[in-house]
């Protein structure tokens, strides 16, 4: 097979794909001019034994892996989309912020292509584990965490045959964070590279330096000061819009409280007074919390107190200015339903909460039930927090996901920072 652009549509109509895998043809061309059987290092036994061993992969999922070689001899075709898959992230020279965006686009291998199907791109993310590793150790970056961020790749696999009841991937996009360099575990918490996606905007008081949130302009909030139509529900009674401005002097705008609602009222804050220390577009480092074992306060507190230590030093050319996180489990809602004692009650109390536009309710149930239910009398009720679901849905209300924010010269944990310094007033001047 030749390397034209008329190949591509060879391999589209060999594998059954239709539109939906034009996402594949950026950068085909380029590809496939390096493509020869001999670069296909990552399609064997051996290499899979090695690397499984290297990221102590179980020999359940090395097996289940070598199994899956079968599709790739009996669809040539294959090859050269698992080629182009390697080239494309971990070859070309792309911006990275890119590359991630439009890999988790890709789409899955449709199931009628054959059983091992949906554990292609599995085979794609493993060619990238002699490089990245490469990558880590001219960075300085100990064994033993490149070992256990990537560690997050036999989760996913096993997570997808809980839910299909077979072998696959599908959280591909996530996962390319691992093994691109941009995502390390620290202990309990893992930390992503990324901007700020909200127009938001922090400000700090040079006087006792604790923090303001100001929502952007023209944001339309409910009464609960949660976005209005977030979860489906609109305020027709009580949503109102906010206001910012900034200039000769002043700023002026709608204060989000620290426990993650906005407030109805206009704060003004001079310029003298205040320093902007984060808005739309800045630097951060995303935190997410992989599923496994009990976030524990202390181990989250730890984690936190290694990121501070971890990427100035590893890192020093790519400063942020806060850490920054949306999940399902840090829905403001929880902070008066759990207990004092709970791990999530505890750890929004450590972090500026943010209400979060467009906010859903379908992580709350993948997480806490794996899946979720039409009917919600279907659903399990086995643990504290799934009864807390479920009887918070039979009486009318609705889940959401929500934001942090934790700027490093705040970090005191265990101290409620953000939550103190509210008590101490919101007057601005």
């Amino acid at each position: 097979m030749c390397s034209n652009s008329a190949d591509f549509d060879k391999v589209l109509a060999a594998l059954q794909i239709g539109r939906e895998g034009e996402c594949w043809r950026d950068g085909w061309t380029q590809s496939q001019k390096s493509f020869g059987p001999e670069g296909l290092f990552f399609l064997n036994e051996g290499f899979l034994r090695e690397v499984c061993g290297q990221l102590s992969i179980s020999a359940e999922v090395c097996d289940a892996l070598i199994a899956s070689l079968d599709m790739f001899q009996d669809y040539p075709a294959l090859k050269r989309l698992a080629w182009h898959g390697h080239v494309y992230l971990f070859r070309s020279l792309r911006d990275i912020e890119e590359k991630r965006e439009s890999f988790s686009a890709w789409p899955m291998l449709p199931d009628r292509l054959c059983e091992h199907a949906p554990m292609f791109y599995a085979f794609v993310l493993l060619s990238g584990v002699r490089l990245v590793r490469q990558m880590h150790r001219h960075q300085g970056v100990p064994v033993d965490i490149t070992l256990d961020t990537l560690s997050d790749f036999e989760l996913w696999i096993r997570d997808y045959r809980q839910k299909a009841g077979k072998w696959g991937l599908i959280e591909y996009g996530w996962l390319s964070n691992h093994f691109m360099g941009q995502l390390f575990r620290l202990g309990r918490l893992q930390f992503c590279f990324d901007h700020f996606k909200y127009d938001f905007h922090a400000y700090r008081s040079r006087h006792d330096r604790r923090v303001m949130l100001l929502a952007g302009d023209g944001m339309r909030f409910r009464g609960d000061g949660q976005f209005d139509g977030t979860t489906g529900v609109h305020d027709l009674k009580n949503a109102w819009t906010s206001e910012f401005s900034a200039g000769g002097g002043k700023i002026r705008g709608s204060r989000i409280a620290p426990d993650g609602m906005a407030v109805p009222e206009t704060v003004e804050l001079t310029a003298d007074q205040w320093e902007l220390i984060l808005q739309k577009g800045d630097p951060t480092l995303d935190v997410h919390i992989p599923a496994g074992v009990p976030m524990a306060h202390e181990a989250c507190g730890e984690s936190f107190k290694r990121a501070l230590a971890f990427f100035p030093r590893y890192f020093p050319r790519r400063p942020f200015c806060a850490f920054n996180s949306v999940s399902w489990f840090l829905d403001n809602q929880f902070d008066r339903m759990l207990s004092e004692s709970s791990n999530i009650r505890r750890f929004q109390r450590e972090v500026y909460l943010y209400p979060v536009p467009d906010a859903y309710d379908s992580q709350t149930f993948e997480r806490v039930f794996g899946k979720r239910f039409e009917n919600i009398d279907a659903a399990p009720r086995k643990t504290s927090l799934q009864r807390l679901i479920v009887d918070h849905v039979k009486s009318g209300g609705h889940w959401r996901s929500g934001g942090c924010l934790l700027f490093p010269e705040d970090f005191d944990w265990g101290r409620q920072v953000y939550r103190t310094a509210q008590c101490r007033g919101t007057k601005g001047t």
